[in-house]
C-alpha cells in the first residue's frame, strides 16, 4: 500500500511537471542570473527548513527530490520537488495536508522564468471550501479557527525585489501558535529577469570594441598652420 501511494504521487507531480520541461534555449540561458526553489519550509513554533531547496546559475537544471516530507507537528506532505538554473524555478508538493487549518491539496506547483511566473492548485481545498486552480497574484483568504484564532492564506503570492526579480509561492499560510507568529510556505521560486543578449556589444556603434574604453576626441576646429621648421646645428637656421 505505501508503495502504492507513492507511485501515485510521482505520476500526479510528473504529469504536471510535463508542461514546465521546455527547453533552455542556450542564448538565454545565463540572462537571468541565479534561480531558486524551494518545495515547504516553515518557522515559527514548528520549524521546518527549506526542503528540498535548490540554487543555481547553470545552463541546465539542478533538480533535488524528497519523497516524503519529515514528521512534524503541522504539515504532511508526499513527493517534494525543486528545480532551478539560470532565470529558471520550479516547484511541487503532492498530497499536501496542514489539519490545523483544514487545507489540502492534491498537488501545488509554481514555475518562474525570466522575471515571470504561475503557481496552480490541483483539487485544493480551505475549511471545505475549494480553492481556484490558478488565482489572482496575491488572493487573500480569512479563516477562523476556533482553537487558534484568526489564520491568513495567501495563494500565489508574487514578490517582486528592486533588481527586478521575482519569488512566487504558491500557497503562504500566517496564523498565530503559541502565542507566537507561524508561517508556512508551499512551493516557492525565485528568478531574475532576462538581461542583454550574450554577444551583444556594450558600447553601441563600436563593435567589439573596449566597452571601458575612452572615445577619441573629435576635432575641435580646422587644421593649425605647419610647424615652425626646427632648427639644426649650423650658423644659419634652415627654412626650407
Amino acid at each position: 500500500m505505501r508503495l502504492q501511494a507513492l507511485t501515485k504521487c510521482v505520476a500526479t507531480v510528473g504529469a504536471l511537471a510535463l508542461p514546465f520541461a521546455v527547453a533552455v534555449p542556450a542564448a538565454s540561458a545565463t540572462s537571468g542570473g541565479a534561480g531558486s526553489a524551494f518545495a515547504i519550509s516553515a518557522s515559527g513554533p514548528v520549524a521546518i527548513p527549506q526542503t528540498p531547496s535548490v540554487t543555481s546559475t547553470a545552463q541546465k537544471p539542478e533538480r533535488k527530490s524528497v519523497a516524503e516530507l519529515p514528521d512534524n507537528p503541522l504539515v504532511q506532505a508526499g513527493v517534494l520537488n525543486a528545480a532551478a538554473w539560470s532565470g529558471h524555478g520550479r516547484a511541487s508538493v503532492a498530497d499536501l495536508k496542514i489539519a490545523k487549518l483544514g487545507l489540502s491539496a492534491s498537488a501545488v506547483t509554481a514555475k518562474c522564468e525570466n522575471g515571470n511566473g504561475i503557481s496552480h492548485l490541483v483539487k485544493a481545498s480551505l475549511n471545505g471550501k475549494k480553492l481556484k486552480a490558478a488565482a489572482t497574484p496575491n488572493s487573500t483568504v480569512k479563516v477562523d479557527l476556533p482553537s487558534l484564532g484568526n489564520a491568513t492564506v495567501t495563494l500565489n503570492r508574487h514578490v517582486r525585489d528592486k533588481d527586478g526579480s521575482l519569488t512566487i509561492t504558491a500557497i503562504e499560510v500566517s496564523l498565530v501558535l503559541a502565542g507566537k507568529t507561524q508561517t508556512i510556505s508551499i512551493a516557492s521560486v525565485t528568478c531574475g529577469k532576462a538581461g542583454d543578449k550574450p554577444g551583444e556589444p556594450s558600447n553601441p556603434g563600436k563593435p567589439g570594441g573596449d566597452p571601458s574604453a575612452s572615445p577619441a576626441p573629435a576635432p575641435s576646429g580646422p587644421p593649425s598652420a605647419a610647424p615652425v621648421p626646427t632648427p639644426v646645428t649650423g650658423d644659419l637656421p634652415v627654412t626650407g
